[in-house]
């Protein structure tokens, strides 16, 4: 019976997180019947201030739900500030239908905006409490503009901007940039990215081609993706353990980095100056999360050659190579400070050392304790309650994809299966199945979040895809490739 408990609570767990993430959209007022409010906010300009949603990322109007104790107005100030760290004052109510009440706003004091060459108006959003956790970008967008976004209720659309044109404008204060909001320690180290940036540029044509392209093949080495899908390649041909090893350094690793990153809540370059941003990111700056991974992944390998292949100083030295260019490289894109890619280079490292402890770790019959689903469920249970305090998105992911592995070590111990495949061709139908199975499951969950612009929806959906990837993998795909190879004549597996 406490075995069946176990895998009911590693199925919904991944649910549970979700849906306790979920209550910015859906809960109601019964006393009041609003199910949530949102604000318009204008300039002089008429831009229209909107904020781009984390979990679905559309973007749409500042606002969200009204407790049981709040005033509509009073539980709008406060989800405006929470998502923007704007002081308004709530005024006429201009629109009011099933999904909530629209109410016209003004800012109290005037709005910093740092303005770019296309008119948008970007405002200090990483001040916001809410910010990573409920919205990424904070903007007055311009009415030129109104088509270049995916918004969250396209029904909406023109009505929004029909209101905003009749809302009283708030004044705005124009900015060069946002350096003088930032802690001096990270106005310091502007010169260090803008040289590294300014260094590339000076290469010429074919020298900045070059190192471009150098960067981004490293910069492969600091997503997760591309670890994840090293995994079913490590189950197939490496075995076990080593793809258990090599997903738990991966969870681990994003989950210190999000951590981290929350609790520190310090802005990235281009967040302070605009014209840094040459890549991608969002969220917050320490630490570099790339580098953070590509030390732990690096690191790791490393610890693993010195003790089958000592003393191992080409790994050691690829290693720091790895580390370096991937710093440099998240400062040329202007999305970290020199002082976060080593944050992360040393988080990383640690994390990678207290991985590789724990692989050699064994319970019972020496069975090794990353295969066991006790770790794995605590995994899920620390991941998930840093996911209820923090209200990250990413934590209730990495939590229910730890889930759906617990879920896949209970079954195996309950259901003995079928030992894997030994010959090429069944490792290579393994695998087939895997990939088929991963792409249907993401590419489900993707459709989806298309369809819809509700968090709660997106968070739930994602989550559970998160979750099945377990069972698929060590479960499913196995047991697929054996019958399917059974019905093709194969007779040796």
């Amino acid at each position: 019976m406490k075995r069946i408990i176990a895998v009911l609570l590693s199925v919904f767990s991944g649910l549970v997180s979700s849906d306790a993430l979920a209550d910015n959209e859906t809960t109601f007022s019964n006393e009041q019947g609003i199910a949530g409010v949102a604000c318009i906010i204008s300039d002089p300009a008429g831009r229209l201030l909107l904020v781009k949603d984390t979990v679905t990322g559309r973007y749409g109007l500042p606002g969200g739900r009204v407790n049981l104790a709040e005033s509509p107005s009073r539980a709008l100030a406060r989800e405006v500030f929470e998502e923007t760290a704007i002081r308004v004052t709530v005024g006429d109510v201009y629109h009011q239908d099933a999904r909530g009440v629209l109410f016209a706003c003004q800012s109290q004091a005037p709005l910093p905006v740092v303005s770019t060459a296309e008119g948008v108006g970007l405002l200090p959003a990483w001040r916001a409490p809410h910010f990573a956790s409920e919205i990424e970008q904070a903007r007055l967008v311009p009415r030129a503009h109104a088509q270049d976004y995916r918004y969250r209720f396209n029904d909406r659309r023109d009505h929004l901007w029909s209101l905003a044109a009749k809302t009283p404008s708030s004044d705005v204060s124009a900015l060069a940039d946002f350096s003088a909001l930032a802690p001096v320690f990270y106005v310091s180290q502007y010169g260090l990215v803008s040289g590294v940036q300014d260094t590339v540029q000076q290469l010429g044509d074919a020298g900045n081609a070059t190192v471009t392209a150098v960067f981004k093949l490293v910069n492969t080495l600091g997503e997760i993706a591309f670890y994840i899908a090293l995994v079913p390649l490590f189950l197939v041909f490496r075995g076990h353990k080593s793809a258990l090893s090599l997903l738990f350094l991966l969870i681990s690793a994003a989950a210190v980095s999000t951590t981290l990153k929350s609790g520190f809540a310090m802005p990235r370059p281009f967040y302070l100056w605009p014209d840094l941003q040459i890549g991608q990111a969002s969220g917050f700056t320490v630490p570099s999360g790339h580098t953070l991974l590509a030390a732990a992944v690096m690191t790791a390998w490393y610890l693993k050659r010195r003790v089958t292949h000592p003393p191992a100083f080409g790994a050691l030295a690829m290693t720091l190579v790895v580390i370096v260019l991937m710093g440099l490289n998240r400062m040329y894109l202007g999305v970290h400070f020199a002082s976060d890619v080593v944050i992360g280079a040393l988080v990383g490292s640690s994390v990678a050392w207290a991985t590789v402890k724990l692989d050699a770790v064994t319970v019972g019959n020496e069975r090794p304790v990353l295969t066991t689903g006790r770790i794995w469920f605590l995994a899920c249970l620390i991941m998930a309650l840093l996911a209820l305090a923090l209200k990250i998105p990413n934590m209730v992911y990495l939590s229910a994809l730890a889930a759906g592995v617990y879920t896949g070590q209970v079954w195996h111990k309950l259901f003995p299966s079928h030992k894997p495949a030994s010959r090429l061709n069944g490792k290579l139908l393994t695998l087939a199945w895997i990939f088929f199975g991963i792409a249907a499951i993401v590419g489900a969950a993707w459709g989806v979040a298309q369809l819809t612009g509700l968090s709660w929806i997106v968070l739930i959906v994602v989550s559970m895809a998160a979750w099945s990837l377990g069972p698929w993998v060590l479960i499913a795909s196995p047991e697929l490739a054996k019958w399917s190879g059974k019905r093709l004549g194969w007779r040796e597996w």
